[in-house]
This record gives structure tokens, C-alpha cells and sequence, in this order.
């Protein structure tokens, strides 16, 4: 679990930290705006107070406007504070509504998740430049003294299938298209 040490409660996040946090960010939006449509439909069900429905109603969509807000400022140093609150406010929230325990639950796993694997994948990112330079792997020239990876040898070598395939005799040749 070495990507616990990527874990921060305040600072700029990076691009691949972003990028996830934005994703649970939303998710977690969405859930809490729901969720408070939700709550005070059940609240009013049950023939319950209506003004407890609307605080219900009106928590939900401020946690989940907190949220898209949060999103926004990722890219600035209040960006994962405003995270790490927004998951303190959903799990205060419970005192009003238990159910919040399961969603605060999720969705600050995937929050803790998202930092902590951001961070580990600016840190590969990082490494494989200072290795390889600033080059997609795609557009490497690759070593000729280092064994082929994806096949295990140094070259491409044919398989049995392609080596034992008889001719396809239903295939045009380049004879038979210039007639």
C-alpha cells in the first residue's frame, strides 16, 4: 500500500489526481442531490414534518453543490480541502439521516482511492520520463539488445497456426486481379 503516501488533505493536485478526483467528485454530486430528492419524499411519506423534508431536500443539493464546486477547484490549492470537508460534511450528515453512513462510506473510499493512486500514477509518470525522456511509448525507437516484451523473444517469430495454415484458395492473388 505504498500509495497511501500520496495521500494529502490540502495542495495542488496533479493531473492524474485530478482527473480521479474529478470522477468521484461528480459521482459523489450526483448521489448527494439524489439522495436529498431521496430523503425528503421518504420524510414526506410518512406523513412527516415539511420543513424537516426541506432541510433534508436542501442539505442534499448544498453538499452537492460543494461538490461540483470542489471539482473546480482542483486545480488550485483548495481543491482537496474542499474534498476532505465535503466528505466530513456527508458524515455529519448522518445524525440527520443514517443512510448518509453507507453513501459517506463509498464514496470517501473511492475519494481516499482516487488521491492516494493519482499521486502513484504522477510518480510512475514522472519516473518513465526521467528514464525513457518525453517520448509516447508508442513513438520509441526500441532496443535492439532488449528482448521483445509482449512475445517474450527478441523478434516476431510465426506461430504454429501461421506456419501450418494451408493457402487459402477462395483468396485473390495478384495474378488474378491484373487479368
Amino acid at each position: 500500500m505504498s500509495w497511501l503516501r500520496h495521500l494529502h488533505l490540502s495542495g495542488v493536485a496533479g493531473k492524474f489526481t485530478q482527473r480521479l478526483a474529478s470522477i468521484v467528485l461528480i459521482g459523489f454530486a450526483m448521489t448527494l442531490f439524489f439522495g436529498g430528492l431521496a430523503a425528503r419524499q421518504l420524510e414526506l411519506s410518512d406523513g412527516g414534518d415539511t420543513e424537516r423534508a426541506n432541510l433534508l431536500l436542501t442539505g442534499g443539493i448544498v453538499l452537492a453543490v460543494l461538490a461540483i464546486v470542489a471539482v473546480g477547484l482542483l486545480r488550485t490549492r483548495w481543491g482537496i480541502t474542499l474534498g476532505w470537508v465535503l466528505v466530513g460534511l456527508s458524515a455529519l450528515s448522518m445524525v440527520l439521516l443514517p443512510a448518509m453512513g453507507i453513501v459517506t462510506v463509498i464514496f470517501g473510499a473511492l475519494w481516499i482511492l482516487a488521491l492516494g493512486q493519482g499521486g502513484s500514477m504522477e510518480t510512475l509518470t514522472r519516473d518513465w520520463i526521467a528514464k525513457h525522456g518525453n517520448v509516447h511509448p508508442d513513438e520509441r525507437v526500441p532496443d535492439p539488445t532488449t528482448p521483445d516484451r509482449a512475445h517474450g523473444v527478441a523478434e516476431n517469430r510465426p506461430t504454429e497456426r501461421t506456419v501450418s495454415r494451408d493457402p487459402d484458395h477462395t483468396e485473390r492473388t495478384n495474378s488474378e486481379d491484373s487479368s
